[in-house]
């Protein structure tokens, strides 16, 4: 019996354990900010169903990682569903109705950028865990969303330069993040 005390209190956080996975929706993040880089000039109904099915994919995992952290804090695993749903939901919007409007489009990643950034800034100033990265990553994203909602006429190609670099930063930072974790699971 105390051996396996001893084999579980030895065991690599959850987190930590599954580095891997926050490795690979980074780099998807990076690989979508720059098609939609190198690519501005796709039909909106391209671009609602690229960035539809990020956000549906990216929050699908934001919410099982929120769900699985066992050893978080409530509080970080609430905000984590609650920005997962959020994802999930514009997603689901831009897939449903890609081609309604160029407005759809900047609305719900306007929205929905704003909406997570300020959570993901309140969890890093609640929560210890991460606090930096979260603090960076909700101010990046606020001034995103109030970008595209404060000038909604900028246009597609202007709204997709910005969400490409944004998510090429926000890719960049989750596989920094990534391998930390995995650095602080060899270390335990």
């Amino acid at each position: 019996m105390g051996t396996a005390v001893a084999v579980e209190a030895v065991k690599p956080p959850l987190p930590s354990k599954y580095w891997w996975l926050l490795a690979i929706i980074g780099v998807l993040t990076v690989i979508v900010g720059f098609v939609a880089l190198v690519f501005p000039g796709p039909t909106l109904l391209a671009v609602g169903l690229l960035f539809g099915i990020w956000l549906l994919i990216w929050g699908g995992f934001t919410i099982y990682r929120a769900i699985a952290d066992h050893g978080a804090s409530t509080g970080w695993q609430v905000l984590g569903v609650i920005i997962g749903i959020l994802g999930v939901l514009a997603g689901l919007v831009l897939i449903v109705r890609p081609g309604q409007s160029v407005l759809t489009v900047i609305l719900v990643m306007g929205i929905w950028w704003i909406a997570t950034g300020i959570l993901e800034f309140v969890q890093g100033v609640a929560v210890k865990e991460y606090r930096w990265t979260n603090i960076i990553l909700g101010i990046i994203g606020a001034i995103a969303g109030i970008i595209i909602l404060v000038w909604p006429g900028i246009g597609l190609v202007t709204l997709v330069f910005i969400v490409g670099f944004t998510l090429i930063f926000r890719g960049t930072l989750e596989v920094v993040l990534a391998f930390q974790l995995r650095k602080l699971g060899k270390e335990v």
